[in-house]
């Protein structure tokens, strides 16, 4: 990932204070929001429809859950709404404490033969309850990418990352919109990390989640990149809005900001000297259960 000249002149303990208080103030979402709809704008100009058939790509879609019964039945909505059918999508309830959640899932996943939902035995954090769904998967997917379940995805999510990638091996980061949390007033326009699509080659190369709470998502894309520059995948980026995001008070994604950033700076300064076959990890899972046995 490239250093910014910000990165490259300040140090740490000037530096930091300043992105957070950039982050808190709404500068840098307003920085990134522009440059984002800027770049969309070049992509549409410069990226041409394949014309690729993905009637047989299976995607893999995965949503951890925990805690947002609220939201569920709208996220599972959109997946079943999309414009590309052939799909499997796996809920992972990471030991959500409502006691109606056991329900909850097998009444929704009801709602359609695609759709499968798992329990995991104790709390592991989102990062692991998206690797172990690979456990519960479908074998023959050829895709993979992932939804939160507070989030709604756009009819043609999928087709259109399935169609910026062709039939390259590797990587599609979406564009995500973030709401507040009722979905009413944009806050900002960005590249996603979590709810990129990768090919199953790319997937493999990287072997998924780092198993921690935070960042996870961030971490992967950093690996995904170093692994594309032996040219064996790629990583591209879609021009249509994949997915609504909902911005929910005291998510993990808000809290512990300086230690995130540090910890995503070490790790992609490790990440530039490593050699390609040492990049892939062993995914950390849990046990589990499936809600419909």
């Amino acid at each position: 990932m490239r250093v910014s000249l910000f990165h490259k002149i300040l140090p740490n303990f000037i530096r930091i204070p300043l992105a957070i208080l950039f982050r808190k103030t709404g500068i840098s979402t307003a920085i990134q929001s522009a440059l984002c709809k800027r770049e969309i704008k070049a992509l549409k100009k410069s990226l041409k429809p394949t014309q690729t058939d993905h009637s047989s790509s299976k995607i893999l879609i995965v949503c951890a859950h925990h805690n947002h019964l609220k939201w569920l039945p709208f996220c599972v909505d959109s997946v079943i709404q999309q414009n590309h059918s052939n799909w499997q999508l796996i809920i992972v309830d990471d030991a959500s404490p409502d006691p109606s959640t056991h329900e909850a899932l097998k009444s929704i996943s009801a709602k359609d033969a695609r759709i499968k939902a798992i329990v995991l035995e104790k709390n592991s954090g989102a990062y692991i309850a998206r690797n172990t769904a690979l456990e519960a998967a479908d074998s023959d997917w050829t895709h993979i990418t992932f939804i939160d379940p507070d989030d709604q995805a756009h009819p043609t999510w999928l087709e259109h990352c399935l169609d910026i990638l062709g039939n390259s091996e590797g990587t599609v980061r979406p564009v995500l919109q973030r709401f507040d949390e009722s979905l009413d007033h944009l806050k900002s326009t960005y590249f996603g990390h979590c709810p990129s699509l990768h090919s199953r080659h790319a997937w493999e190369r990287a072997g998924g989640f780092l198993p921690v709470r935070v960042s996870g998502d961030a971490e992967l894309t950093a690996r995904l990149y170093r692994l594309a520059s032996d040219g064996t995948t790629t990583v591209l980026k879609s021009f249509l809005t994949a997915q609504l995001c909902r911005t929910i008070p005291g998510s993990a994604s808000h809290q512990a900001l300086r230690s995130r950033k540090l910890w995503l700076e070490r790790r992609s300064a490790s990440l530039a000297t490593q050699p390609h076959d040492e990049l892939r990890i062993t995914p950390t899972t849990s046990p589990w259960r499936d809600c419909n046995p």
